[in-house]
């Protein structure tokens, strides 16, 4: 990255290692959130685009870099501070609490899409085979399109409903 060189060549001069070190190390790596906020935090105090940086004359960047050098410390406590809140509601979605609040969903999914798939798919094909064997056996169903339609809609009733009535109640007031 040429901006970047030519940021931790002036950050060299002009004495500041700690922008330095960022540009050096932290560009391109898994950190490189930190150095693009060092270069963009140069070019806001030099007042040009991050990309004019290297056809500015090398006073206005050495400037720059001289006051972002005392702005590091704090831009490395708030890039730390957003990576810890990352893994944070990272480690809060992936903690799903007591598997009762939220095991019924996926369950009731494959549970309706299994019932649906023999209505649909299974029960037919048997009877057909069933029926080209010269049997006249036959697979019945335990319930009709009609309940199967009501346990769905149950279902998509509680899933889909529930959540509104509750970012209702929430909305409202109402604990």
């Amino acid at each position: 990255m040429k901006t970047a060189e030519l940021l931790a060549g002036i950050a060299s001069k002009v004495g500041a290692p700690v922008v330095r070190g960022i540009l050096e190390r932290y560009l391109g790596g898994t950190a490189a959130e930190l150095g693009m906020s060092v270069i963009d935090a140069i070019a806001q105090k030099a007042d040009v685009p991050p990309a004019e940086l290297p056809s500015v004359d090398e006073k206005t960047p050495g400037k720059a870099v001289r006051a972002v050098e005392e702005d590091a410390p704090e831009l490395i406590v708030a890039t730390l501070e957003h990576h810890r809140l990352a893994a944070e509601l990272m480690k809060e979605e992936m903690d799903k609490g007591p598997l009762w609040t939220w095991a019924w969903r996926p369950g009731g999914m494959y549970l309706i899409g299994l019932f649906w798939a023999l209505y649909v798919f299974v029960f037919p094909l048997l009877n057909l085979m069933l029926r080209l064997a010269g049997t006249e056996a036959r697979v019945d169903t335990l319930v009709t399109i009609d309940t199967l339609v009501y346990i769905s809609g149950g279902f998509m009733t509680l899933y889909m409903g529930g959540n509104t009535l509750l970012r209702s109640l929430d909305k409202w007031g109402v604990k």
